[in-house]
């Protein structure tokens, strides 16, 4: 099982409708053939931090800048630092999980 663990920023300056983004998101991860358990439990261990900022200013990065493992960062209208139209960002987010979890089987 790979586990995701969700994190969002406190939404003060949205530019991006962050809701439908992780429900899109979520629903995309649901039609892989691979097990994948997504938390906002901060406690759990997770395989990934998936950080859900609304903004550019990416305020969740500076929260998280010593984690040790994956991060992959929606920062509004970007993903990772590289722009993505928001109908697009779930998709994004989808593709490369599936390339962070094939990567790791081998």
């Amino acid at each position: 099982m790979y586990t995701i663990g969700l994190r969002y920023c406190g939404g003060c300056n949205p530019q991006i409708d962050r809701t439908r983004v992780v429900k899109d998101f979520r629903e995309g991860i649901a039609k892989l053939e691979t097990a994948v358990d997504i938390t906002t439990d901060r406690s759990r261990a997770v395989d990934l931090l998936l950080l859900i900022n609304g903004c550019e200013h990416a305020c969740l990065e500076e929260d998280y800048s010593e984690r040790d493992g994956p991060i992959i960062s929606v920062e509004g209208l970007m993903v990772d630092r590289r722009p993505v139209e928001e109908d697009r960002i779930s998709e994004t987010l989808v593709e490369k999980i599936v390339r962070m979890i094939s990567s790791s089987a081998h």
